[in-house]
């Protein structure tokens, strides 16, 4: 994964988290929570799976 993706993934994250803090429909902040965790992962996985090579 290249560093910008890394950076963006990370960028949404917060952004994400931001939005779950000012969140007042719990069901709303739930989903902003699933989603900066998502974020994170993929942030957090960085160079350890290669990208895949498209054969055809």
């Amino acid at each position: 994964m290249h560093e910008d993706n890394r950076v963006y993934f990370a960028r949404r994250a917060a952004e994400e988290q931001l939005r779950a803090e000012q969140c007042r429909d719990p069901h709303a902040a739930e989903a902003h929570r699933r989603l900066q965790r998502a974020y994170v992962e993929r942030a957090s996985i960085g160079d350890r799976h290669p990208e895949r090579e498209i054969v055809g």
